[in-house]
């Protein structure tokens, strides 16, 4: 495997947010909403959310509908996934 498939595992990734489940809002990083939801809302359920490119079809998508695949080090979106099989999806 390359050396820096780190690099090209993190050129998919285009952004970085967050989600509160409870209030139903999205958040950016640095957002004084994060830190306040962290101190004084504990117990909503946030999560990080990535915002990616399929390596595939290029679509972007959010990293609950795409997959990553360590032998082709790239993500996939679902569509995609389910379109080639999942046995062609980790196979190079």
């Amino acid at each position: 495997m390359a050396e820096n498939w780190v690099d090209e595992r993190d050129k998919a990734i285009l952004e970085t947010i967050y989600f509160c489940e409870n209030c139903n809002i999205v958040l950016e990083p640095g957002d004084k909403e994060v830190e306040r939801h962290k101190k004084e809302l504990p117990h909503h359920k946030m999560r990080k959310v990535f915002i990616l490119r399929c390596g595939n079809c290029g679509n972007i998508v959010t990293d609950s509908h795409a997959q990553y695949s360590p032998e082709r080090n790239q993500f996939w979106c679902k569509n995609c996934i389910a379109e080639t099989g999942v046995q062609n999806f980790h196979t190079i």
